[in-house]
């Protein structure tokens, strides 16, 4: 028996135990998870003596990493920010680096590692679980969005992916399309239209067999309309009382619930916060965990006027200036120069994503799903998520894309069609010029099978 055979499912289980060891917490600089300390130590130990290292594709990655490290480190020294904020700050990118790193190797000796991830991280929504007093009765009624978003949905997407990684085909696409409008008719829109876009990209790409990169544009066009269509049904129904669950009220306090950004604005409010504090300090940012208060609460209020409240109502104990975005966070954080270098590390993977799908054409589920997550993640979710979820996504297209290419390179007959006649005058030719450079050098081997072919070929004549 082959000798992964035994590796695989070893691995696996570790990889899950990796999953569920985020949730265990210790205190070192700020709050830092068992895996993290272990990605960290794993990354000091293999690092170094990586054959990765001497791919130009790797060192890229680490150059972007270091460059937004880097810029972020003059930073928080330009902003004289506190010690203990600066190095949370900084610990984000190290870790994600970490994670990264981490996942890049494990998925790279196998793909087959993937699904034990998926499971760690449906593993793990159940002991997140733990953290939020509700039932799934209360969260599938509307009585309890919380636990619906936090608990129930991550639970039912990583489900899907893990779903989609086995069965790659035009069902499970429509599958996710149905999932994504139930979770948003529950109130879920985040997590809902993830799942939906997801289903509605990949069923596009999948029935659309001829379908290349130059062909996105459209695509995007008609499932951007798709997508508008089932918003505008949503917001009927909720207006109109069809729909009594989530967050309802956000749509009942947006300007024009029938326009998105609107409702964006009210929803992810700490977003457009977080690109207006970027605004007033675009060259270095205010630094990593900049307390509001220094500013008067100035932002705090300013995102109660997004969600059309009243501007007296902020919360002390939660004294940050809001951002909630990885990207714009780069930016509001650290500058213009870490905001530079996300958006390149960024724009990086979603070109993977993007050649994955429409020209690998292998786990386009997966690949969308991940891609998907990306983009919704990076513009709209805390910080935090940089190191804890965004690596996996990364990890996933980084070596479905590099993979795709060495093959290329090892078998380049694998993508283009040659005829037999020309193959046999071809290789004639190659064995003629072999057979006179072989009078110069004495390096190279004689083409035998060519001569005799092209002797035949001369005596039938």
């Amino acid at each position: 028996m082959d000798r992964n055979s035994f590796l695989v499912p070893i691995r696996g289980l570790l990889l899950i135990v990796f999953e569920l060891c985020f949730c265990l917490k210790i205190e070192f600089v700020g709050s830092i998870s068992v895996s993290e300390l272990f990605v960290f130590g794993y990354t000091l130990l293999f690092l170094w003596r990586d054959p990765m290292l001497k791919e130009s594709s790797f060192r890229h990655l680490i150059f972007v990493y270091l460059t937004l490290l880097g810029s972020q480190f003059v930073s928080e020294m330009m902003v004289s920010n506190s010690r203990i904020n600066s190095a949370k700050g900084l610990a984000i990118t190290v870790i994600s680096f970490c994670h990264l790193y981490f996942l890049i190797n494990m998925f790279k000796n196998s793909i087959n590692m993937v699904p034990w991830v998926l499971f760690g991280m449906i593993f793990r929504s159940f002991d997140v679980e733990a953290e939020y007093d509700g039932k799934l009765e209360d969260a599938l009624f509307g009585n309890d969005v919380v636990y619906l978003k936090f608990v129930v949905v991550p639970l039912i997407t990583y489900a899907l992916l893990l779903y989609g990684y086995f069965r790659d085909n035009i069902r499970t696409s429509i599958l996710f399309v149905l999932v994504g409008i139930m979770v948003m008719s529950l109130g879920a829109r985040s997590g809902g239209i993830i799942v939906f876009l997801a289903g509605l990209i990949s069923f596009s790409v999948i029935i659309g067999k001829n379908i290349r990169l130059k062909h996105i544009f459209i695509l995007s066009i008609a499932s951007l309309g798709i997508a508008y269509y089932s918003y505008t049904s949503y917001v009927d129904n909720v207006l109109s009382g069809k729909i009594v669950t989530g967050n309802n009220v956000q749509l009942e306090r947006a300007d024009d619930p029938y326009n998105p950004v609107n409702l964006i604005k009210v929803g992810r409010a700490e977003t457009f916060v977080g690109a207006k504090a970027f605004l007033d300090a675009p060259l270095w940012g205010h630094g990593a965990w900049r307390k509001d208060s220094d500013y008067g609460f100035k932002y705090t209020k300013m995102l109660s006027s997004f969600q059309n409240l009243d501007q007296n109502f902020y919360v002390d104990n939660m004294d940050l200036i809001p951002c909630h975005s990885v990207i714009i966070g780069f930016g509001c954080y650290n500058g213009v120069f870490a905001f530079a270098a996300g958006c390149i590390l960024f724009a990086y993977f979603i070109f993977m994503g993007l050649y994955n799908i429409f020209v690998t054409r292998k786990f386009i589920i997966v690949n969308t799903g991940f891609l998907v997550s990306i983009l919704w993640v990076a513009m709209f979710s805390p910080q935090s998520h940089f190191r804890l979820t965004i690596p996996l996504f990364l990890a996933f297209l980084y070596v479905g894309y590099h993979y795709k290419l060495k093959s290329q390179k090892k078998r380049p007959y694998f993508t283009t069609y040659i005829p037999e006649e020309e193959t046999e005058e071809s290789e004639s030719e190659e064995g003629d010029t072999e057979q006179e450079e072989g009078t110069e050098t004495t390096t190279r081997k004689r083409d035998y099978a060519a001569e005799f072919r092209k002797r035949h070929r001369e005596i039938k004549v």
